[in-house]
Order: structure tokens, then sequence, then C-alpha cells
């Protein structure tokens, strides 16, 4: 397991366990509904199923959750079992993107309507390593995922390479990530019906970011519009610097260790005031979401004229 030189003033307590009600939980992430209520939805790997709650504005409020069958929202190609769904994110209108690894695509879906608004196959052309790892029917793909303006998404690879992948519409342009991804409130433009996104660009980590994360376990954006990277091999939360349009080398800015958790780290998220959440990929439903301490992505306040 890869360490910090600095993991005494860079590690992570837990502040508050969860009992997610799924097996096996490989992703989370925010979620606004169209009256502004922000809430945490989970997904796992095992069935699928998707379970949310509320957020309290202090992080200390009861959790009442819900959870509801995807396999048969209309549209879907979602098996019932073992869906190998491994990421989660969602836009601004509540809108929610499935990342499965096996097959490599995505559904994104309206759970207000419960149906697939687009559903899309997630290509690397070529025969470089990625391309041959990715078209492996035993290779490594997607583990998190998040949403870019412009209608690209942007996906982490987990591993044997680890990489950050750009995908979208073949011959449209690469937008990286600076900082930031879609704007709050702001739906993540795309047609309705079938899409084919390509590999529009990649960053290979630099050897700090190698070292310090094993792997690629889930991608999220914090409070502060950073860019931050889960790994489940490290037991580490990565923030990255900005990923240019094009592709090139991805950098780490900061790292955090997780210090010792009973379950697979596999989803990754932040509270409004910035403390990390994240998911453990256990094989019971208890004990499997902890909330950490100190916070590490704060809203940055604007800037007075």
């Amino acid at each position: 397991m890869a360490r910090s030189s600095r993991s005494n003033k860079n590690r992570l307590k837990v502040r508050r366990v969860v009992d997610v009600p799924l097996r096996e939980v490989s992703g989370i992430s925010l979620r606004r509904d169209r009256n502004g209520r922000k809430f945490l939805i989970a997904v796992g790997d095992r069935v699928a199923k998707v379970a949310w709650f509320a957020l309290s504005k202090d992080d200390k409020g009861p959790i009442e959750w819900r959870k509801k069958s995807i396999a048969k929202l209309s549209g879907s190609m979602l098996p019932k079992h073992d869906p190998q769904i491994e990421a989660i994110c969602a836009d601004g209108l509540g809108r929610v993107l499935l990342l499965q690894e096996t097959p490599p695509r995505a559904e994104f879906i309206d759970p207000n309507a419960l149906k697939v608004v687009a559903s899309i196959d997630l290509v690397v052309e070529g025969r470089g390593r990625i391309a041959r790892a990715w078209s492996d029917p035993k290779g490594s793909r997607g583990e998190g995922a998040v949403l870019l303006p412009g209608g690209n998404l942007l996906v982490a690879k987990e591993k044997k390479p680890a990489a950050f992948i750009e995908f979208g519409p073949p011959h449209s342009p690469s937008r990286g990530l600076v900082r930031g991804a879609l704007a709050e409130g702001r739906a993540w433009p795309i047609k309705k019906g079938h899409h084919r996104f390509v590999a529009l660009a990649m960053w290979l980590p630099d050897k700090t970011l190698a070292k310090t994360c094993a792997d690629f376990s889930d991608l999220e954006i914090g409070p502060d519009g950073c860019v931050y990277l889960l790994s489940d091999k490290s037991s580490t939360i990565a923030r990255l610097d900005g990923l240019p349009a094009g592709g090139g080398t991805a950098a780490l800015l900061d790292s955090w260790q997780l210090g010792d958790l009973e379950g697979k780290p596999e989803g990754l998220a932040f509270s409004a005031q910035g403390h990390a959440i994240v998911a453990l990929d256990t094989r019971k439903a208890r004990r499997n979401l902890v909330l950490l301490e100190p916070a590490i992505a704060h809203r940055r306040r604007p800037s007075i004229p």
C-alpha cells in the first residue's frame, strides 16, 4: 500500500459511519432535484438498484434511505443481477449517469420519469495499450465518471494501465477539465437515444501520482471545483491538477490517507462543507459509508472587487 511522506499530517479520520441499504456499494454522488434539494445517491454492482437520502446542512441530521430498482426503467439494458455498475454521477437537473464496466457503456436516466434518456457505448479505437485493455473482456475499464460541459464524459480507468479518458461523439473536440464540471443547476447536454462515444483524449498519471494512487477507483468534483481521485489499493484521496484539452499527463496536487476502513473504498463524494464521503464495498449492507474529517474541499468564497 502506497504511503505519503506526510501521512501523519494528511490523514483523515472517520467522523460518522452510516449503513447503506445496498451490498457491494460501487459508486456514490451528490444529486439535486428540480427544487434544489440535495441528496446523496448510491449504487452497487450486485443488483440494479439505487438508494438515496436527503442531505442535511450540518452533516449530522437523521438519515432516511429510499431505494428503487433501475432494472425495470423504460429503455434500460441493465440486467437485474450483477449489472457491473461501477460509478454514478448526476447533472444539475437531477438526471443520473450510470457507468457500466462490462460491457463498457453508460445509461443516462431520469429517475423521476423512470426512463432512460440516453444509452452510450464507450469505445477506445486503435491498437494501443489502452485500446487493447479496454476491448479485453477481462480487462480493466471505467471506475469513475464526471460529466463535462458540452456533453463529453470523463472516465477513470482503474488499472493496467490506470488512466483518465475523455469520451465524446466522434470527431468532436477534447475539452479537458481545468476547474469544475457542470455549473450548479445546469443540464448535461445530450440528445435522447443511443450514442457511440469514442476516446477523444487520454491522460496518464505522472510518477508522483502513480506512486500515490496504485489504482483509480472513483472521480468527483469537490465544492472547491477541483477534481479528486479515490484509490482503493492505496487507501488514498488525491487532489489533481487540471487536465488540459487534448490529453497528456495527470499531476498530483495533494493527497490524504484514509487509514483503516472496514471494506474497500469504492465511491467518493463530498458534503457541502467539503468533507469527503467514502462508500465501502462490503458483503453486508452495514457500516459501508463513512464521513471523514477534516474538510479538504472547502468551497471557495467569491472574491470582493
